[in-house]
C-alpha cells in the first residue's frame, strides 16, 4: 500500500510538474502570434498610408508622365507577372519532380500555393474596389472608384501581375537565398513595367506586391516552420 501510494504521489508530481510546461508552450505560441499580428498590421498599415499619399499626390502625374514611353523590352519583362503561366509551370513541376521522387516537388508545390494564394485574394479585392485603370483618365478622364465594379477596366488596383511577381520572387529568394537580389530585382522590374505600361497606378502595385509578398511569407513559415 505504501508503494503504492508512492506511486500516486509521484504521478501527481510528474503532472504538476508538466501543466507549467504547458502553460509556458502555449504562452510562447500566444506571443508568437501576438507579435506575428503585430508585424503584419504594422506593414500592412504602412502600405495603405503609402496609398492613400500616392492616390492623392502621386498616381496621375507618375502615368501622365510615363504614358507612351512603354516598349516591346517592357512587354517581355511584364509577362513575367503572368500569373497562370506561373501556377501552370510550377505545378508541372510539381508534378514532373513527385513522380521522380525529388525533394524539389515540395519546392514547386510552395511557389504555386503562394502564387495561387495571392490571386486569390487580388482577384477578390479587385471588382470589390473597383478602381479605374489609366486608360480610363486617358479616355473619359475619369480618376476615382466604382465600388463592386464587375467591368475589368475597374479592376486597377491591386495589380495582379506585382502580386505575381512578388509572390514568386519572395518564394524563390526564401528557397534560394543567395539569389535572392536577383529573384526580387526581377520582381521589381516587373511591377514598375505596370506603371510604365500604364496598366496600373503605383498604388495599385504596391499593394499588389504587398500581397504577394506577404502570401509567399505567410506559407512559407507554415510549410517549413522558420
Amino acid at each position: 500500500m505504501a508503494s503504492l501510494g508512492g506511486n500516486i504521489n509521484l504521478v501527481r508530481k510528474e503532472e504538476s510538474s508538466a501543466l507549467p510546461l504547458t502553460a509556458l508552450k502555449k504562452g510562447v505560441v500566444v506571443g508568437y502570434l501576438r507579435e506575428e499580428v503585430v508585424r503584419y498590421s504594422t506593414a500592412l498599415f504602412i502600405v495603405l498610408l503609402f496609398a492613400v499619399i500616392s492616390y492623392l499626390w502621386l498616381d496621375q502625374r507618375a502615368v501622365l508622365l510615363v504614358a507612351g514611353e512603354g516598349g516591346t523590352i517592357w512587354e517581355l519583362i511584364t509577362a513575367l507577372g503572368n500569373g497562370i503561366g506561373v501556377l501552370l509551370i510550377s505545378f508541372l513541376l510539381f508534378l514532373w519532380w513527385r513522380r521522380e521522387q525529388n525533394p524539389k516537388a515540395r519546392e514547386a508545390l510552395f511557389v504555386f500555393s503562394s502564387v495561387l494564394l495571392a490571386g486569390i485574394i487580388v482577384d477578390i479585392l479587385k471588382p470589390i474596389i473597383g478602381r479605374a485603370r489609366p486608360k480610363i483618365l486617358f479616355q473619359e478622364g475619369f480618376y476615382g472608384f466604382d465600388p463592386f465594379s464587375f467591368t475589368s477596366s475597374y479592376w486597377s488596383m491591386p495589380s495582379g501581375h506585382s502580386s505575381t511577381a512578388f509572390a514568386l520572387g519572395v518564394s524563390l529568394a526564401l528557397l534560394y537565398p543567395r539569389y535572392r537580389f536577383i529573384w526580387l530585382g526581377l520582381a521589381v522590374l516587373v511591377a514598375l513595367s505596370r506603371v510604365v505600361l500604364t496598366k496600373h497606378y503605383p498604388s495599385d502595385v504596391v499593394v499588389g506586391s504587398f500581397i504577394g509578398g506577404v502570401s509567399a511569407l505567410w506559407l512559407y513559415r507554415r510549410l517549413y516552420g522558420r
